[in-house]
């Protein structure tokens, strides 16, 4: 008897590629159009610096160049009356502080004129790809998280136009613990 156990990412995204070399996965896309060092800095980006500060934890993209002058302790939140104001709750703070925009992080963009404009400026394949990528890095930031702070518990979030970022967004807090018995 075969038991198949297939990967976290469907072969069927790739037809949501804008390339097309007739490849039915994704180890033939990968050695025909990926670099070494392309496919390296992906995992690099599936594996962020974390650094706790008083008790707040936030992702990096390298802890080394961390600057406390310019860390601020500062969060947004949406208030009822949909207006951005400013919060120093540990949940509101890393809520804003983790937020990362997937479609104003990536320059390089498939040149695919021929799709129209679905939502937050994408097409509806590239969309579908931004949420699917969003949700491959809460897949490896939660066991990342998990592996650096054994104790603590996370939410994600993954939405549209997150407190002040545009477009697809992707962002983490600590779960508060409550003390009830």
């Amino acid at each position: 008897m075969m038991k198949v156990y297939q990967g976290n990412i469907s072969k069927e995204s790739l037809s949501l590629f804008v390339s097309d070399i007739g490849a039915g996965e994704f180890f033939s896309y990968v050695g025909h159009l990926v670099s070494l060092e392309q496919a390296i800095s992906v995992l690099g980006l599936l594996s962020p610096d974390f650094i706790e500060i008083q008790g707040h934890i936030f992702w990096l993209p390298n802890a080394q160049q961390y600057d406390p002058k310019r860390f601020h302790l500062l969060g947004l939140v949406e208030s009822k009356s949909s207006v951005l104001v400013q919060s120093t709750s540990r949940r509101d703070v890393e809520r804003y502080r983790n937020i990362f925009s997937i479609n104003q992080f990536f320059s390089k963009w498939e040149n695919a004129p021929n799709r129209p404009v679905f939502k937050v400026g994408l097409s509806n394949e590239d969309y579908r790809l931004c949420h699917l990528f969003a949700e491959q890095i809460t897949r490896y930031w939660k066991r990342a998280l998990a592996e650096a702070f054994p104790d603590k518990v996370f939410q994600f979030e993954i939405a549209d136009d997150l407190l002040d970022e545009y477009g697809v967004c992707l962002t983490f807090w600590q779960e508060s613990v409550s003390n009830s018995v």
